[in-house]
Order: C-alpha cells, then sequence, then structure tokens
C-alpha cells in the first residue's frame, strides 16, 4: 500500500474550503494535510456534517454516532469529526463501513494520529478521506489546541451534529459556536433523562435546537424536507479514466485486473494511482482498491 499523499491549501487560494472564511479573523491561514486531497478540494458546504460528542459516550451514544454517520455517508454526505475517543471515532468508523468519505481535523500536525491508540482508525480515514489540520506538519497537540481546532470543525460543516455531550464539554463549545458565531444548522440526539453525557444535548433540544432520530431528520435540515440522497459529483475525468473507473465499479480491484480486461499494463497502475488522488477509489491494507461513494460526472462517462 502506497503511503498518503500529503499537501497544503493556502487561504484563497484552489482548493481552500471558501466558507472557513466565515471565521474571520480566526480562519486557518493555511490548512496541512493527508490523505486523498479530493476529500477536502472537493467539499460541498451543503453535503457536509460535522458530528461531535463526549469522549465518554455511552453504548447507547456511540451506537447511535456510528449509524448516523453510516447512513449519511450512504446517502453522500461527507461526515467531519476530531477522531477523538467515544462519538468522533465512532462517526469516523460509521462513514467508513459506508464507504463513504470522512474529515478528520487534529489539533496536532495532521501527520500526527491523536490518540496515539488509533493510529489503526487513522490510517483508514486517510485512506478514504483525509486528515486536516492549520497546525505544521509533526507539531504535537497542546490543551489549548483542541478548542482551536473545534472551530474549523464548525465552519467546515453546514449542519453539526451533536450526540452526546455533558455541560460543560467541548462539544456544546462547538455547538454554540456552530450557530452563534457561523450561523451553521444545529441538531441534537436526545438522550436519557439523567444521564450525563445526555445533559448537554437535551439542554440544546430544551433552548430549540431540532431532534436528530436518524440520518433522514439530519438531511431534511441539509438539504430539504424529503431529501433521502445527495448526489456529489466528483472532478472531471478523461476517456481513460472513465473505461477504468467504469472496470472498477464492474468488479477490478487491482491494476492486474485492469490489464486483464485490455487496459495497457503500465497505464492500469497509473490509472488507479490517478483515480485514488482523485477520490474516485481508495486502497486498503492489502493493496486491493474499492470504489468510493464519489460520483463521476455524467458527461465524463465512456460512450457506451
Amino acid at each position: 500500500m502506497t503511503a498518503p499523499s500529503r499537501w497544503r491549501l493556502e487561504a484563497g487560494g484552489p482548493g481552500y474550503p471558501a466558507w472557513l472564511a466565515d471565521l474571520g479573523d480566526r480562519a486557518p491561514r493555511e490548512l496541512h494535510g493527508v490523505g486523498v486531497r479530493a476529500a477536502v478540494t472537493g467539499l460541498e458546504h451543503g453535503a457536509t456534517v460535522t458530528i461531535v460528542g463526549s469522549r465518554r459516550a455511552s453504548s447507547y451514544g456511540l451506537r447511535v454516532a456510528e449509524r448516523l454517520a453510516r447512513d449519511l455517508a450512504s446517502a453522500g454526505v461527507t461526515v467531519v469529526s476530531g477522531m477523538a475517543w467515544g462519538i468522533d471515532s465512532a462517526a469516523h468508523r460509521g462513514a467508513l463501513a459506508a464507504g463513504g468519505t470522512t474529515v478528520a481535523v487534529l489539533a496536532g500536525g495532521a501527520d500526527v494520529p491523536y490518540p496515539p491508540s488509533a493510529r489503526g482508525l487513522y490510517r483508514e480515514v486517510v485512506a478514504a478521506g483525509a486528515a486536516v489540520s492549520e497546525r505544521a506538519p509533526g507539531v504535537r497537540p497542546e490543551r489549548w489546541s483542541f478548542p482551536e481546532r473545534n472551530r474549523i470543525m464548525a465552519a467546515l460543516a453546514k449542519l453539526v451534529i451533536v450526540v452526546e455531550a455533558a455541560e460543560p464539554s467541548g462539544s456544546l463549545v462547538t455547538a454554540r459556536f456552530a450557530i452563534d458565531g457561523l450561523g451553521r444548522d444545529l441538531g441534537a440526539v436526545p438522550g436519557q433523562v439523567g444521564v450525563r453525557t445526555a445533559a448537554g444535548t437535551n439542554a440544546l433540544i430544551a433552548d430549540g435546537a431540532p431532534v436528530i432520530r436518524g440520518a433522514d431528520d439530519a438531511l431534511d435540515l441539509l438539504a430539504g424536507v424529503g431529501t433521502r440522497a445527495i448526489r456529489r459529483p466528483g472532478p472531471s475525468l478523461d476517456r481513460e479514466l472513465g473505461v477504468a473507473l467504469e472496470l472498477v465499479e464492474a468488479g477490478a480491484t487491482s491494476p492486474d485486473a485492469l490489464a486483464a480486461a485490455g487496459v495497457d499494463p503500465p497505464r492500469a497502475a497509473i490509472a488507479f494511482a490517478r483515480l485514488e488522488l482523485l477520490g474516485y477509489v481508495r486502497a486498503d491494507e492489502a493493496g486491493r482498491y474499492t470504489r468510493t461513494a464519489l460520483d463521476a460526472p455524467a458527461a465524463d462517462r465512456p460512450d457506451p
């Protein structure tokens, strides 16, 4: 398996998410990234949800977060979170299970998995999506850098969902910043009365936050009532890549399989590398390629 690519996006430059400018003077001057660059440069604000919650989540909260992220990713939504233990990690796992795109916003360098014990999850995230940070590569996270990264998590998405949160908590800071500082939509998953990790989310609902019972509620807020899927067209493809992508969708999982289908062997390996860079496929630890949820523009499909 090839090492994940590393890249940098400058504020105002190509691929930098324009809505980060809503942070004003607090907008990051640059984003360092590891993984699929197109997972960030191709982000659509209206098809992105940030899911946050307690590190000490209940089994109920973990199940809800994973199912919610899985169903949203299956509907074409990019899931953003912070890769912390608990709700954040469950959200990333759910998106990965659906073969969708997920972006982790880290408090240290984008190349520094945190917590260190989440290295396995980190490898999966950067294979299917990306890890990003405003901090330089190699920098270790510090206590103050976690609330700082939360503002980026809130700004990247149109909708922020809090699954479980105590009072007070970093998740509530993210939620309040999303609605008060950025004007983002906010939803909360209801929890059991009297449970500490549900106190914050239940308080948000009491204050007027929409209830999130599942992906359908989130899609209603994100794209309008009745929406059940969001189409996310990817970057343009030339004819050669369009043919290769059709073969992947037909079951080709390696350059050898493409070659067996008639693609010139040296071009087959190049095709997979380009498709991975553009976000259409991802490689697992065994080197097998699988299709992501990103749609190819209709005009790029090869002629029948």
